[in-house]
């Protein structure tokens, strides 16, 4: 996938959960779009992926991955992790002749936290800290920097913010707001605009 389509997501595996953050901006060539684009989706109460590429395969792709879930789910009556991330780059894989342009972010929580980047051809790759987008690589020089593996969920929502913010002031593609969600084993939340807020005041 080219990193240059635009958009920055980053999962972060913390010692009791996952963190998921995200930037709002979406373009469309050299002109922005939208700056209130969704690029967080929760798939259940223990799922949910981040999405970067065209918006429009990546959002169908959503649609069908859990069109899917519920259709297993009639055989089974749970699915792990990475029954779904394989299942996710099953479909991709299927497709690879006249592919979905998506790059993802599979994570949530089950007996541990965990999280899968799953690429346009349906790569899965398992790690403890993932970014995706154009401003991935501006992301990953703060994460190789500050990440630990058993990192605090609280420690893990700040480093992830301050990797989004950093992304957009750096890099063109990056905008808009920050979307921040967490999935504990309580279950998947999203953090308001008000709370963004005050905790990039912090930073």
């Amino acid at each position: 996938m080219d990193a240059k389509k635009g958009t920055t997501t980053v999962v972060l595996v913390c010692k009791t959960g996952v963190v998921l953050a995200a930037d709002k901006q979406a373009s469309a060539g050299g002109v922005i779009a939208s700056e209130t684009t969704r690029k967080i989706f929760p798939i259940n109460d223990s799922i949910a992926i981040t999405i970067a590429g065209g918006l429009g395969d990546s959002q169908n792709f959503v649609s069908l991955l859990k069109a899917e879930i519920a259709l297993r789910k009639m055989e089974e009556n749970s699915l792990s992790i990475q029954a779904v991330a394989s299942l996710a780059s099953r479909i991709l894989h299927g497709n690879r002749f006249f592919p979905y342009i998506t790059w993802l972010i599979l994570t949530g929580y089950d007996e541990t936290p965990r999280a899968f980047a799953i690429d346009i051809f349906g790569g899965l790759n398992e790690d403890l800290y993932v970014a995706s987008g154009s401003g991935m690589q501006i992301v990953h020089g703060i994460l190789e920097d500050q990440f630990r593996k058993g990192l605090d969920l609280e420690e893990g929502v700040d480093l992830a913010l301050r990797a989004i913010h950093s992304a957009q002031k750096r890099d063109q593609g990056t905008g808009g707001g920050i979307a921040l969600s967490v999935i504990t084993k309580a279950g998947y939340r999203e953090f308001s605009e008000e709370e963004i807020q005050k905790k990039l005041t912090r930073l």
